[in-house]
């Protein structure tokens, strides 16, 4: 074992807290206050795998390099997942283990995946939400494999306002009873139909009455309803964050979306914990527009007042 002059690393680290007090916080590198920032505020940052849609569907991408290609080119370690680009592996137990096998190698872990489905969790047919949730199963099994606790769901099926709310209740205290044995959430995002209307949502969130349901506010997936106020409707029920971007100014700014307003309401809440990175641009790559994200979401934590 190396010895250490020990009289020395006490003088260096003197030193470096002289330093620090005579130039002021300001001298910094400014990514490494904005990851204090983040830190701080109990926020970390992950990364989406629909963010490389287009790479999956044309093959250009296979979903087992997925872990490596984003530690890589990102250096985000937390990973979230679509069922939609491997809905083939259902029950895939090898394939899952090999997935997280890759995970491992980079030093990645799961957060959540989003899960579609084609029976609606908030069908009018009791006997059809009875099947949706039955469907999530195999989801469920495979984020425990992958070592996440947490799968998306939809609750957008049309009808009527007031009565779509008791249907979306039921079939999502099915699916949260049900998730009990896996230590899984059930998460609703802003996904269309009339989860797209924040106050809708916020209300049957509140009366499920499971303590492993909750939103996935979605910056970007609101519509006919202004999305700063469907994110604070949110926040209250909120266990994960989607920073959802798709074009960027000049300036490093999401056109779309005031992300310094948007992530003051995530802050003003109390909100402690993973924010997902989607990006869906068209006019970058996918790592370079997940680092432009992040580059954002950065800065406007780091100038949360």
């Amino acid at each position: 074992m190396p010895t250490y002059d020990a009289p020395n690393r006490i003088n260096r680290r003197d030193s470096l807290k002289q330093l620090a007090a005579g130039v002021g916080a300001l001298a910094l590198p400014q990514f490494l206050r904005a990851e204090s920032s983040l830190q701080s505020r109990g926020l970390t940052l992950a990364v989406q795998q629909y963010s490389f849609n287009r790479q999956l569907r044309d093959g250009s991408l296979d979903i087992l390099d997925y872990p490596k290609t984003v530690v890589e080119g990102t250096g985000i370690t937390a990973l979230e997942y679509f069922n939609g680009h491997i809905a083939d592996k259902a029950g895939d137990t090898a394939f899952f283990r090999e997935l997280k096998k890759r995970c491992n190698d980079v030093g990645a872990t799961c957060t959540m995946m989003l899960c579609r489905s084609d029976d609606a969790l908030d069908s009018p047919d009791a006997n059809t939400r009875y099947q949706a949730v039955e469907g999530y199963i195999p989801w469920m099994e495979a984020v425990r494999l992958l070592g996440g606790n947490t799968i998306r769901v939809d609750c957008r099926s049309s009808g009527d306002y007031e009565e779509q709310k008791k249907y979306a209740i039921d079939g999502l205290q099915q699916l949260c009873d049900v998730a009990v044995p896996f230590r899984m959430n059930i998460l609703v995002e802003n996904h269309g139909g009339f989860s797209s209307n924040g106050k809708w949502l916020a209300d049957v969130l509140s009366k499920v009455g499971k303590r492993n349901c909750g939103a996935l506010p979605d910056f970007q997936n609101f519509k006919d309803y202004d999305p700063y106020q469907g994110v604070e409707d949110l926040m209250p029920y909120a266990k994960i964050v989607c920073a959802k971007s798709k074009k960027f100014d000049s300036d490093g700014n999401e056109v779309n979306v005031d992300y310094y307003r948007m992530m003051k309401i995530v802050l003003d809440s109390g909100y402690r914990g993973s924010i997902g990175i989607e990006f869906e641009g068209h006019e970058m790559e996918p790592i370079d527009g997940i680092l432009a994200t992040k580059r954002l979401i950065e800065k406007a934590v780091a100038n949360y007042a």
